[in-house]
């Protein structure tokens, strides 16, 4: 179940750096499209990675507990995987259909508001710092041994996808309150 898992991770990864950078040019005024099919199957494996994830927190709590040395408080990156995730869950949750909707076929854009502006960055750095705490037993997971080398490489190019993001949302924001 946990080579699923990281499959399943890996793809999430993919569909997320795709609708990223696919609205975050929309949201610049270059693109035209979010790939909202592609978010929403997204969507699908995020549920699927949900579920896998709580049953091995289930497991490794009651593992935990059957031994009588239960860590839990002090394993701040295990908790760390479960906080950002659930926060993803969360903020994935308000970010659906917090740009508009379709209303009798014609679409309505929502006013951008400062909280919306707060929610989609936040979103960002959850996404960021839950990638950042599960990037090692990923790779290792996948059987890339070599993984610091990686980890380097694959966290300058998120960093910059992300700093990406964050700008084209704000760009966004900076579009409804002053333009």
């Amino acid at each position: 179940m946990r080579k699923l898992n990281s499959i399943i991770s890996v793809l999430i990864v993919v569909i997320f750096i795709l609708h990223g950078l696919m609205g975050s040019f929309m949201l610049v005024g270059v693109g035209s499209g979010a790939g909202k099919v592609m978010a929403w199957f997204g969507m699908a494996l995020v549920c699927v990675h949900t579920v896998i994830g709580a049953i091995f927190t289930v497991r490794t709590i009651r593992a935990g507990g059957k031994g009588g040395k239960a860590y839990m408080r002090q394993n701040r990156l295990f908790w760390a995987r479960r906080a950002s995730g659930l926060a993803i869950l969360l903020l994935a949750f308000c970010h659906i259909g917090l740009f508009g909707s379709v209303v009798d076929g014609q679409y309505i854009l929502f006013e951008f508001t400062t909280v919306r502006l707060i929610t989609q960055l936040l979103l960002i750095a959850a996404l960021f710092a839950h990638i950042f705490v599960n990037i090692r037993p990923l790779l290792v997971s996948l059987g890339i041994v070599a993984f610091k080398e990686r980890r380097v490489d694959i966290f300058l190019v998120l960093s910059v996808l992300l700093l990406f993001f964050a700008g084209a949302t704000v760009f966004y924001y900076i579009g409804w309150q002053y333009l």
